[in-house]
C-alpha cells in the first residue's frame, strides 16, 4: 500500500465519513434509555447497529491488509448471527457506543484513504465474498456502503417503531 490516491479509495472513504454523519442525524435526538431499547418487537435498536456496523467495518479493513484490534466482546456481541438483545446492560451507553462507532469508522476511512488500487483490485477468492464479487473492491464497496447503509435504514425503521419522526 501506498499513500498515493485513487479513485476507489477517495470514494469509499469519503461514502463512510458520509455515513458517519447520516448515522448522527439518525440517532441524535433518541433518548439515552430508548438507545438499547427494541420497542416490544424483534427490530434491531441504534444500540446494536453501530455496534455491529462499526464491528464489521474493522473486518473489513483487516480483510484488506489494515491492522486493527477487534475485541472478542463486540465479537460476542455483534457477528452475524448474534441476535440484538433488549437489555442495555448488553451494550454500551448512546455516548460510547457513538463515539465508538465514530471513531472506528474515521479509523477505517483514514486506512482506506492510504490504500492503492492494487488492494482494491485483489481477488476476493478466499473470503466469504468468494462467487459473490470478483475483488476486494467489491468485498468492500458491500461492507461500508451497502451493508451500513442497510443497518442505517433499520434505525430509520426503528425510529418509527419507537414513535419518532423522521430524522432531521
Amino acid at each position: 500500500m501506498t499513500t498515493t490516491a485513487c479513485t476507489t479509495a477517495a470514494t469509499l472513504a469519503g461514502t463512510v465519513r458520509f455515513l458517519i454523519g447520516f448515522a448522527d442525524m439518525l440517532i441524535n435526538d433518541v433518548e439515552d434509555d430508548k438507545f438499547a431499547h427494541r420497542c416490544g418487537t424483534t427490530i434491531n435498536h441504534p444500540a446494536f447497529v453501530l455496534g455491529h456496523c462499526a464491528y464489521y467495518a474493522g473486518v473489513c479493513m483487516q480483510l484488506l491488509g489494515g491492522e486493527i484490534e477487534l475485541s472478542e466482546a463486540d465479537k460476542d456481541r455483534y457477528e452475524h448471527g448474534v441476535e440484538c438483545q433488549c437489555d442495555a446492560s448488553q451494550y454500551p451507553t448512546k455516548d460510547e457506543a457513538v463515539a465508538a462507532f465514530n471513531e472506528r469508522m474515521n479509523t477505517v476511512a483514514d486506512f482506506i484513504e492510504g490504500c492503492d488500487e492494487s488492494v482494491f483490485a485483489r481477488s476476493a477468492e478466499d473470503t466469504f465474498f468468494k462467487g459473490r464479487v470478483p475483488n476486494m473492491g467489491g468485498v468492500a464497496t458491500f461492507m461500508l456502503v451497502g451493508h451500513i447503509t442497510f443497518h442505517l435504514g433499520q434505525v430509520s425503521g426503528w425510529r418509527r417503531v419507537a414513535g419518532m419522526g423522521s430524522a432531521s
